[in-house]
């Protein structure tokens, strides 16, 4: 019964979410006709018109850590209060979040029952509507890059001729992202969050110089392929990395 209940209560609340148009509209996960492949497409498909336009993308992919169990409860809750979820709606997501607890068990050891305070129930079904929420407003905090969102897979695009501007640009809303994560208590994996110059291999020969980002004063580093989504891109998007990594994983499961 609580399983029916709860799909009850997604489906108005999604219903609401899309009359409205409050979710992002750079928010491809967990949402009716989109997918991975649209949201792959989509960034490519612009990543290509850039390139025949002349200009470089510069293109940051963040990796925000253990995003789905650092919510904050009562972060959620206002901004739940924000979109409109009020009065007894609100009083029945607050009941849904607070007093839940869990247990740890390695082999036939079980731990004591801890109070969980952040975080979004596993294996529901309002869990991920409830996460996305949660980041929602993230691009808000963006003034030149373009974001792209699969749940919390995010990446920040900003394409011009210009690599002054580009470094200008990026660093200006990295620096705004970093502030952003702060205010809703998440932080960012450092060491995986990466940053590719995605152009014809023509052009990036050409380029006298690169653009540098840094987070919080931490470089951010510079690669020639990054995995988004399950797909290998590479710099000049020749796929040629993605079939390599295919052949291999191919050739292993063989073996």
């Amino acid at each position: 019964m609580a399983k029916v209940f709860e799909r009850v209560v997604y489906d108005q609340l999604y219903h609401y979410l899309t009359e409205n148009r409050i979710l992002s509209r750079y928010q491809s996960g967990f949402r009716s006709l989109h997918s991975t492949v649209t949201a792959l497409l989509e960034a490519t498909d612009s990543w290509a018109m850039n390139i025949d336009r002349g200009l470089v993308n510069a293109v940051v992919f963040l990796d925000i850590k253990k995003v789905f169990d650092n919510v904050d409860h009562n972060i959620l809750l206002k901004k739940l209060q924000y979109y409109g979820i009020r009065s007894s709606c609100h009083e029945c997501f607050t009941s849904y979040l607070n007093n839940r607890t869990q247990t740890c068990q390695i082999n036939c050891s079980v731990s004591t029952s801890k109070l969980v305070k952040c975080g979004v129930p596993h294996g529901t079904i309002l869990g991920p509507l409830l996460f996305l929420l949660y980041i929602n407003d993230l691009p808000n905090c963006l003034y030149f890059s373009q974001p792209r969102m699969y749940a919390d897979d995010t990446s920040l695009t900003f394409a011009s001729a210009d690599l002054n501007r580009i470094s200008d640009g990026l660093n200006y809303d990295l620096d705004r992202v970093f502030i952003w994560l702060s205010a809703n208590k998440l932080t960012l994996n450092l060491t995986k969050t990466e940053f590719m110059l995605v152009e014809s291999r023509q052009k990036l020969s050409t380029l006298s110089e690169t653009p540098s980002f840094s987070i919080n004063e931490h470089p951010v580093l510079q690669v020639s392929s990054a995995k988004s989504l399950g797909m290998h891109i590479d710099q000049n998007l020749n796929w040629e990395c993605h079939r390599v990594f295919a052949k291999d994983c191919f050739c292993f499961r063989c073996n």
